[in-house]
């Protein structure tokens, strides 16, 4: 049918071909006469999709020959979609924002040695010295316990205390939202429970991830809210052109305003943010345990998680709370650390993977630069992540120090020479690592 071919081109422009493509090129057309066309879904989804993004287009543009509107009817799965019965409007609100951590402040944010811009930013927004939509987005990334959550439901929680209409969310929390609104036909509720907001800020937008129907809505309400001046802050573990299975239209977005890394907290910091955490939890920690912690859990949010468990299981009774008795109450936690602990094997593997090679090539005599350049990357590895001595590496490797100590010098010239052929594979295998 022209006319359906020609609205679903200029749909292509309005929404971008991919989006067309998926919900609705899709649609099955099962006949058409002079003024209608009967089409089939594959789900409510796409129905819901199309009440919502194109029949607002069909008066002006789904017309016949002699400019009459034509009539879209669309069944799912061949059968009459059941009308839902019209539930009155409720004062409480059906998509709520994630609750605050308690600790969950900008002033409890632990600052190293190095400014924190991202810190700085916030701060400044927080206490209107930064007027809302100067940067838009904010975009926060760095790996899993780096302060990213922190720092975004602390953002909320200061401007909501200035009067501020703030929603904090998880990306797992946006997207369960999306499909309530889809399946109980709740979508006008959804956006106006979003888009009413003076900020939204969303947590690990990097799990949208192959999302079709999630993206698709963050996609509308991001351009709602920049539209409006409203303010947006996101975080993510890495910046937005690493993003992986991200449409590129969320990605160009979420350059438009400023992209701030966050690292991970150093050793002091860490036991900083462990003794402050103890405090709180009214759980007796002395520096033995905290080196302790600190060293058998090496990520800021296991060593959080090890030691809200620690204050779970601790019987008031006992009088203090030392190594062995932290060792016994954690065994579980320790346990899943140690499965998790990132080794010189899991590095090779990983390296192996990276290239399409076997690991068998990396640790062979070959020296083309088709093996010679992995092996270089892992031994680099082995020596930044794993701390390991040149003599070490060298037997796992099944070669002299010497050629260790030249492997690992020549990758670090490389990246200060910022040659691709070592940027390009470390940034992914860095990806992995995270």
């Amino acid at each position: 049918m022209k006319a359906w071919s020609n609205l679903l081109k200029l749909l292509d422009l309005e929404l971008g071909a991919a989006t067309v493509d998926k919900w609705l090129r899709t649609l099955k057309v099962v006949k058409f006469d002079a003024g209608n066309l009967y089409l089939d879904a594959e789900s409510s989804f796409q129905i819901n999709y199309f009440e919502e993004y194109v029949s607002p287009h069909l008066p002006n543009s789904f017309l016949t020959g002699s400019g009459r509107a034509i009539k879209v009817h669309i069944t799912l799965g061949g059968e009459p979609l059941k009308k839902e019965r019209v539930v009155p409007e409720v004062e409480h609100d059906n998509f709520p924002s994630n609750l605050l951590e308690s600790h969950a402040h900008l002033d409890e944010f632990v600052l190293g040695e190095d400014e924190n811009l991202a810190h700085k930013i916030l701060i400044e927004l927080a206490d209107s010295t930064l007027e809302l939509g100067s940067y838009n987005p904010i975009y926060l990334y760095g790996p899993k316990g780096s302060g990213k959550s922190h720092l975004l439901m602390a953002t909320a929680r200061a401007l909501e205390e200035q009067g501020k209409k703030a929603l904090f969310v998880t990306s797992e929390t946006f997207t369960e939202h999306v499909i309530r609104a889809f399946r109980s036909t709740q979508l006008q509720e959804f956006r106006k429970s979003y888009r009413k907001v003076d900020v939204l800020l969303i947590d690990d937008v990097h799990l949208f991830s192959r999302r079709a129907a999630t993206q698709e809505e963050l996609f509308h309400t991001f351009n709602h809210l920049h539209t409006s001046g409203k303010q947006i802050i996101l975080s993510a573990n890495d910046s937005p052109r690493n993003l992986e299975e991200i449409e590129e239209r969320l990605i160009s977005r979420f350059e438009w305003g400023i992209t701030l890394p966050v690292a991970p907290p150093l050793f002091m910091e860490k036991a900083l943010i462990l003794e402050r955490r103890a405090k709180a939890l009214s759980l007796p920690i002395d520096p033995l345990l905290k080196q302790y912690l600190i060293s058998n859990f090496k990520n800021l949010h296991s060593l959080i998680r090890a030691l809200e468990a620690l204050a779970l299981r601790f019987s008031s009774n006992a009088p203090t709370i030392d190594v062995e008795i932290a060792e016994v109450l954690l065994r579980d936690l320790l346990d899943e650390e140690s499965r998790d602990l990132l080794t010189a094997d899991k590095l090779l593997k990983i390296v192996a993977n990276t290239f399409g090679i076997k690991i068998e090539d990396i640790l062979g005599k070959a020296q083309s630069k088709e093996y010679a350049l992995p092996r270089q990357i892992a031994m680099y590895l082995c020596r930044i992540h794993l701390k390991m001595s040149f003599p070490k590496i060298g037997r796992f490797f099944l070669r002299d120090h010497s050629t260790v100590i030249s492997s690992v010098n020549r990758i670090k010239k490389g990246i200060e020479k910022k040659e691709e052929a070592f940027l390009l594979p470390l940034s992914t295998i860095q990806r992995v690592l995270q």
